[in-house]
């Protein structure tokens, strides 16, 4: 099986799948993985990378995909059953580490990168920690740490820790665990989430020396915790400046320095009245994707971008689509020889992928959309009623896209409130992501003909599904898309601009209506943001509204 570039076009051999080439620094995808993402990616000393099939969902057999190329071109390994392999190397001594639970333990499996007979299996610990991450080296590999979290019956050892070793991997100890506290059956909730606690946690060492925990929990926000005796005792967890719940969140130390952080930044629909709080009922917030970079050690982030969209977002057979978790969450990020970054993410054969991006990318300070490739770069679904298979909602794409009026070759978004019993519910809303920023203008064009309920447009730094009306609660900014608050008349086009600015304090945005001077509008900053505004999200009226409004272009820059 190899894959290749040729006339715009990726093809991947032995899969049949075809992928549109991007622009150069884009994420664009260049493989699937042979299993689910956050274990099996490895980078050789020759630059060579694979991707193992030893997570869930894995393809059959023993076999892993490299590329020695940087992503452009894969071949398929088939090897011996009996033969182990590791994610990431000790720099200090060069050994091949991995740890993995399997038949009630925790196995260390080491070796040389040549495999020449020196491998060794070490059991570790009888307990059921499980979702170990690849191995972080503390000190240049003095010290090796693992995160994981504790999956057995004791409630007294729930929660998240490190596994460590002093020793190359040949003994190892834990640290302390870590907790996150319980999610309660309040505000918006009718019930309670799954309350698993602190889980699936990412380590990076700080340049001060300190370890940085970040991990999926229940709540509207990651929890943090750190270490200043390189992972052995953890402080209490807070809180982070990381929007996600229950989703698996990912550090990663450039070469350079610059930390990378991975993460679903998004807000799941309120729990329904038969969510107990005891296991998973419905995932409604994995869809989407997140990076940001920093150049200061975590202090401040850059990006906030939405790395990929699930493409399978709106499929009509979501949940009945045989197999377990399918989303776009769980990654595993690797740096290629050629400056370029690969991150293998997501969960089911169908749903996970391969990217390859420029980290250039990041830093971009402007995005527009005009709706030339439909809504591949939107959010614009709804969920049928009738949680199936494991944990999902099947869906129905939301919106009408249609031609322009009076632009030949172009398309608008009409987004309306239809009455439909068999829906969640039936408002419509569409969601769309820029370059997070803390002083930025976005720009949209909209029409509100005669006798529409209108809608709202939000200004927020998090992905809320679309059809969410509690989003608003949660906004950044709020704006009635009405014709009396915009002093509109007539069923023209008009151009609606918002600029905010909090690096000199500012806690209102101003509206402006086509080419005003003065802002028509001032809007109170609702809540705190955390790393910049980086999404609007227009929703329909809340009552019946078979008129709807148009959106006909979105635009955003960093001023």
């Amino acid at each position: 099986m190899t894959n290749f570039i040729s006339g715009g076009i990726a093809v991947l051999f032995g899969l049949g799948i075809l992928f549109p080439v991007q622009a150069q620094d884009a994420p664009r995808v260049v493989a699937i993985p042979p299993s689910d993402a956050y274990i099996g990616f490895s980078k050789l000393t020759n630059g060579e990378i694979r991707h193992y099939n030893y997570g869930e969902q894995h393809e059959p057999g023993n076999l892993y995909i490299a590329t020695v190329d940087g992503g452009t071109t894969w071949t398929k390994t088939h090897l011996p059953d009996s033969l182990f392999f590791a994610d990431n190397r000790n720099p200090l001594t060069g050994t091949m580490i991995r740890l993995f639970y399997e038949n009630n333990a925790v196995w260390c499996v080491r070796y040389s990168e040549t495999q020449n007979g020196t491998t060794e299996l070490i059991k570790v610990t009888d307990k059921p920690l499980i979702m170990l991450k690849p191995p972080v080296f503390i000190d240049g590999g003095k010290r090796i740490a693992v995160a994981t979290h504790y999956a057995g019956p004791d409630a007294s050892e729930k929660g998240a820790r490190v596994l460590y070793s002093d020793d190359d991997g040949l003994s190892w100890n834990e640290s302390e665990k870590v907790m996150s506290p319980l999610h309660k059956k309040e505000a918006f909730h009718q019930g309670i989430r799954w309350n698993h606690g602190a889980v699936e946690p990412t380590v990076v060492e700080l340049t001060d020396g300190r370890l940085w925990m970040i991990m999926r929990t229940s709540q509207d926000q990651h929890y943090q915790s750190y270490s200043y005796d390189k992972g052995e005792t953890w402080t209490t967890p807070v809180p982070s400046p990381f929007y996600g719940t229950i989703t698996m969140p990912t550090f990663t130390r450039l070469q350079d320095g610059r930390l990378v952080f991975v993460w679903n930044n998004t807000t799941p629909l309120p729990e329904l009245s038969t969510a107990n709080g005891v296991w998973d009922d419905v995932f409604t917030n994995r869809n989407t994707l997140h990076i940001a970079l920093s150049e200061d050690d975590g202090k401040t982030w850059i990006g906030c971008r939405e790395l990929y969209l699930d493409e399978r977002r709106d499929a009509s057979d979501y949940a009945d689509t045989k197999g377990i978790d399918k989303s776009v969450h769980q990654t595993q990020l690797i740096e290629a020889d050629n400056g370029e970054i690969l991150i293998a993410i997501g969960q089911h054969p169908l749903h996970r992928k391969i990217l390859r991006f420029d980290l250039d990318w990041i830093y971009a300070k402007r995005r527009a959309s005009h709706f030339e490739n439909g809504l591949a770069n939107w959010s614009a679904f709804q969920y049928y009623k009738g949680i199936k298979g494991h944990c999902g909602y099947n869906r129905k794409p939301a919106g009408s896209l249609m031609d322009h009026p009076s632009k030949k070759g172009e398309r608008i978004l009409r987004l309306r409130h239809l009455e439909n019993d068999s829906l969640l519910y039936a408002g419509e809303g569409a969601v769309w992501n820029f370059p997070a920023s803390e002083n930025g203008s976005f720009t949209t064009r909209i029409r509100l003909p005669e006798n529409t309920q209108g809608g709202r447009l939000l200004l927020s730094d998090r992905w809320f599904n679309p059809s969410d009306t509690t989003a608003a609660y949660f906004s950044s900014y709020e704006l009635p898309l009405n014709r009396d608050v915009l002093k509109i008349s007539d069923d023209r086009f008009h151009q609606i601009r918002i600029e905010w600015n909090h690096h000199a304090g500012s806690t209102v945005a101003e509206v402006y209506i086509d080419k005003q001077k003065k802002p028509l509008l001032k809007l109170p900053l609702k809540n705190p943001v955390q790393h910049g505004v980086s999404y609007v999200h227009f929703l329909s009226s809340t009552e019946q509204d078979e008129i709807g409004f148009d959106i006909e272009s979105v635009s955003f820059q960093s001023r």
